[in-house]
C-alpha cells in the first residue's frame, strides 16, 4: 500500500482519486474534474513519485503554420497508437493521473481517436487534448465526446473557432480556449472573452507568449494593468465560466485571485512533456530535453534531470527569469518602427 492511501479523508472525499506531492496530498475525479488539496501534518511525510500531468505531443505533424508556434518543424514524429498507450498506461500505474494531448496538430495523428477510446476504457488517466480545430468533425466528436474530459480549442484569427466550437456544443463536449495574449491582443479582450463563453466555452486559459519576438511580449506596464482587467472579468463570469491564467505569466498576475496558489513554476516537477521524437521535457519552450526508451526510463530522467528541468528556459518569457523577459520586450519597444 502507498503511504497516500493510508492518509485518513472525510467520507465525502474517500472516492477520489489519490497522488502525493512533496508534502501534500492532492485529490481529483477524472470525470467531473473536481479536485482538492489538502496540507498539513497528516501529508508532511508525502513524496512525489511521478509527474501529475503529461502532456504529449503525440505529432509534430500540422495543417497550419502560425509564426508564434513553439514547436521544431524539423522534430520527428516517433510515435504508433501501441507505442503511446504502453507509455501512458505505465505511468498511470506509476500514479500519474491526466495527459493532455497536442503537437503539432493531435487530429492529424491517424489512430488519436481509437487512442483515446483505449486510455478512457483501459486506464484512469483523464484525457483531454488541445486543437486548432479545423480537423473537428462530427464522426470524430460523437466518439471522442464520451472519452475525453475536456478540449481545449486554440483561438486564433485564420481558424474559424466559431464553427469548432458550434460542433463542441453540438455534442455537449466540455470545452475551453486557449488565447494567447499580445499587445495587439489586449484591447479587445474583454470582447473575446465574452464572445467565447456566448458559445458555450467554459473557461478561457490566458496564454503568456515565449518566443524571441518583443513586439508579442507584454511590458510590465501592460501586465500590471492587465491583473485588474482580468480579476474584473472573473468577477463578471463567475458562475457561468472562469478565467484561468498560464503559469508563464509568473509573479505577473498576483493580484488575479488564484484557487492555489503554486510556489513557483511546476513545470519539470507536477508537469512535464513529452514531445514528438520521443525525448522528456520541462514545458513546450525548454531548451532541455532527455531522450528515453520507456516509461520506467522517463521517471528515472525526470528524478536524475532535475535541476536541468528546473532551470529556465532560454527562451524569453519563461515565469523563472521575468527580468530577462522585462529586459527583452523593453528593448523590443524601443525600436523604430521601419
Amino acid at each position: 500500500m502507498r503511504p497516500e492511501d493510508l492518509v485518513p479523508l472525510p467520507r465525502e472525499l474517500a472516492h477520489l482519486r489519490r497522488f502525493a506531492l512533496d508534502g501534500a496530498l492532492y485529490l481529483f475525479d477524472r470525470d467531473t474534474g473536481l479536485s482538492a488539496l489538502c496540507d498539513g501534518p497528516e501529508v508532511e511525510h508525502l513524496r512525489m513519485r511521478a509527474p501529475r500531468v503529461v502532456q504529449f505531443a503525440i505529432t509534430n505533424a500540422c495543417n497550419m503554420a502560425c509564426g508564434f508556434c513553439s514547436r521544431d518543424a524539423s522534430d520527428e514524429s516517433r510515435w504508433t497508437e501501441e507505442s503511446a498507450f504502453e507509455l501512458l498506461a505505465a505511468l498511470d500505474r506509476a500514479g500519474t493521473l491526466e495527459v493532455a494531448f497536442g503537437g503539432g496538430e493531435p487530429l492529424v495523428f491517424r489512430a488519436f481517436v481509437p487512442l483515446v477510446e483505449r486510455l478512457h476504457r483501459e486506464t484512469r488517466l483523464a484525457v483531454s487534448f488541445t486543437t486548432n480545430g479545423t480537423r473537428l468533425t462530427h464522426e470524430a466528436l460523437s466518439r471522442l465526446a464520451k472519452h475525453t474530459a475536456q478540449v481545449r480549442l486554440s483561438i486564433y484569427e485564420d481558424n474559424d473557432h466559431p464553427r469548432a466550437s458550434a460542433l463542441l456544443r453540438e455534442h455537449r463536449v466540455r470545452w475551453g480556449a486557449n488565447y494567447l495574449v499580445t499587445p495587439a491582443r489586449l484591447p479587445t479582450l474583454e470582447a473575446t472573452v465574452f464572445a467565447l463563453v456566448e458559445r458555450g466555452c467554459h473557461n478561457v486559459l490566458l496564454l503568456a507568449y515565449n518566443g524571441d519576438d518583443a513586439s508579442m511580449h507584454l511590458s510590465r506596464r501592460e501586465s500590471d494593468a492587465m491583473q485588474t482587467r482580468v480579476a474584473a472579468l472573473a468577477t463578471a463570469l463567475r458562475g457561468r465560466a472562469s478565467i484561468e491564467l498560464d503559469v508563464c505569466w509568473g509573479d505577473r498576475m498576483q493580484r488575479v485571485p488564484q484557487l492555489i496558489r503554486s510556489e513557483g513554476c511546476p513545470a519539470g516537477t507536477e508537469f512535464v512533456v513529452v514531445t514528438s521524437d520521443r525525448r522528456l521535457a520541462a514545458c513546450s519552450f525548454h531548451h532541455a530535453s532527455f531522450a528515453f526508451e520507456d516509461a520506467e526510463d522517463l521517471l528515472h530522467k525526470w528524478r536524475a534531470h532535475r535541476s536541468a528541468l528546473l532551470a529556465p528556459a532560454r527562451a524569453p518569457g519563461c515565469a523563472r527569469d521575468l527580468a530577462a523577459l522585462d529586459r527583452h520586450a523593453e528593448r523590443g519597444r524601443s525600436l523604430p518602427v521601419l
